[in-house]
């Protein structure tokens, strides 16, 4: 049994403040991120451009829009920057989705060529991969897509959801789909990345708004709006609480024997935005949501469910039930996670607190959150008041022997 129903120690809440600011994107990262999607943005819009005529509409998706990325563990990983590439001006109704890859895919090579990028132009099931060579551990994964607003805004009023979260939903392409690939068809998979990222904005606008106007004012920009600045730009206690359960994903299933069990960073991110309920501390927010974490996952008829939040008719562990050994690991790696947080929240010396949590994590990030710990300047009053204005405290959590198998979803039957 693990006993969570103590108070969180200040070495504790310090120690995971430190690790979260090891782990999180340096912002010169994030600026090259933004410089290469409006790159190939621009590129697409220019005279000589076969798809300027369609309107390609290019953003970024993933971990770089929602400010959840963390390092790579070394340097032989690279960070994985997901865009889409939207042709406004086109519909499920003018070509099909082979046809569409095959355009994009034709000015992704033009733009290698003029960027000088050396590797050649890669596909997977649903994107198109740029490697970049030049140093940045960049891979861009690039999403060819039409918009599909209003047939996800059907789906959402079917669920009496918010049709609001269907604006930017998108139809994309599916090479896997044999039997709809290569047809005019308005049978496109959807997806909804901008609808996803208003629901992540929305289920922490306190905390984010909060660290927006704090980033205008450290710049002067005191009249300037925080809806101006991007949530990659600041960190909230939810942002800070994934990128450290991400890190000890990664280490807990590098240790298992089949790396396809790892759970998938969509699952982590939605099960862990659900769980979050407005902490001001990394610490408390990082209890919370390893208490609730299961909570929104959901079964029907004997398969596991997580819905997506901005389309309800998608089951993001959709996998699990043709693969159930998944569904089993993630359930291992939560009771882990749950012991090694739980048996270090209470500390009041952060050395101690990275000591323990340095085979969890790993070496090398929790030796860069100590160096961080000794020259930290604040007291620790300092530290623990903001939060205790707040009425922050620990969520008084106990992991022992309930059960946690979830409950016949309401209204998917």
């Amino acid at each position: 049994m693990t006993d969570m129903n103590v108070g969180i120690g200040y070495g504790y809440n310090l120690a995971v403040e430190k690790l979260a600011e090891e782990l999180a994107v340096p912002p010169d990262r994030f600026d090259q991120a933004e410089r290469r999607y409006k790159d190939l943005g621009e590129f697409l819009h220019r005279d000589e451009s076969k798809v300027r005529d369609f309107d390609p509409d290019v953003y970024i998706q993933g971990s770089f829009a929602l400010g959840t990325p963390i390092k790579p563990a070394s340097t032989d990983e690279d960070y994985d920057l997901d865009i889409v590439v939207a042709f406004k001006a086109l519909s499920k109704r003018h070509m099909c989705q082979a046809d569409l890859r095959r355009l994009l895919k034709d000015e992704l090579k033009a733009y290698r060529k003029a960027r000088g990028i050396q590797n050649a132009v890669g596909e997977s099931r649903r994107c198109c991969t740029l490697i970049y060579a030049d140093g940045a551990q960049f891979h861009m994964d690039v999403l060819p897509a039409v918009p599909n607003e209003a047939n996800m805004r059907a789906v959402l009023s079917s669920y009496r959801a918010d049709e609001a979260l269907a604006d930017g939903a998108i139809a994309i392409t599916d090479s896997e789909e044999i039997a709809t690939y290569h047809v005019i068809t308005d049978d496109w998979p959807g997806s909804n990345p901008r609808g996803f990222a208003a629901w992540f904005k929305s289920r922490q606008l306190e905390q984010l708004n909060e660290r927006r106007r704090a980033f205008l004012d450290a710049r002067g920009k005191v009249t300037a709006s925080v809806e101006d600045v991007p949530v990659f730009r600041v960190r909230t206690p939810l942002q800070s609480a994934i990128m450290i359960l991400k890190r000890h994903r990664d280490e807990w299933f590098a240790e298992q024997d089949d790396p396809d069990l790892k759970v998938i960073s969509i699952i982590l991110t939605t099960l862990s935005t659900h769980a979050y309920a407005g902490e001001a501390r990394v610490s408390d927010a990082i209890a919370k949501i390893l208490r609730d974490l299961h909570v929104k996952i959901e079964e029907l008829h004997g398969v596991y469910w997580i819905a997506n939040p901005t389309d309800p008719s998608e089951n993001f562990a959709d996998r699990w039930e043709t693969h159930p050994e998944r569904g089993e690991a993630f359930f291992e790696w939560l009771e882990a996670a749950r012991r090694h947080f739980g048996a270090v929240q209470g500390f009041s010396d952060a050395s101690i607190v990275l000591n323990e949590l340095s085979q969890s994590l790993g070496d090398p990030i929790v030796e860069a959150a100590r160096l961080r710990v000794s020259t930290n300047t604040g007291s620790r009053a300092a530290s623990v008041a903001p939060a205790a204005a707040a009425g922050a405290s620990s969520p008084g959590l106990v992991f022992g022997d309930e059960q946690r198998r979830p409950t016949e979803p309401k209204g998917f039957g």
